[in-house]
């Protein structure tokens, strides 16, 4: 794990050293620096930060936190009311893209295990 985040960090002095002093927001390469660390954990290879896929999930991670409701967790029932109805369907929606990527990049490393054969 150790190796992954340094991987990581040297990326991410890499890219603050191409801005060449410029102004930039730290927030987006620090969100994919992170989520590159994980996203490695789980798939065993590290995503360019340009990655369609690493940032549909980056996305969808934050439209998720930021629209999460502490009211729809204590009082499930309160999912009835349109308002909470739709937020709660944006969130089914959040989680099923995440899921959609999470198993489509699993279904690749699952092939390419299979397809190699062991003597």
């Amino acid at each position: 794990m150790e190796t992954r985040i340094l991987i990581e960090v040297e990326e991410m002095i890499n890219k603050v050293r191409e801005q060449q002093g410029r102004p930039f927001d730290m927030r987006r390469l620090t969100t994919s620096c992170v989520a590159n660390v994980i996203m490695s954990m789980l798939f065993g290879r590290r995503f360019e930060h340009s990655d369609p896929d690493l940032q549909q999930v980056i996305s969808a991670i934050h439209e998720g936190i930021t629209s999460f409701s502490i009211a729809l967790e204590l009082f499930p029932a309160l999912r009835i009311l349109p308002h909470l109805k739709k937020m709660t369907a944006n969130l089914v929606g959040i989680w099923m893209t995440i899921h959609s990527v999470v198993r489509n990049k699993m279904d690749a490393c699952l092939q390419v295990c299979n397809s190699i054969s062991y003597s």
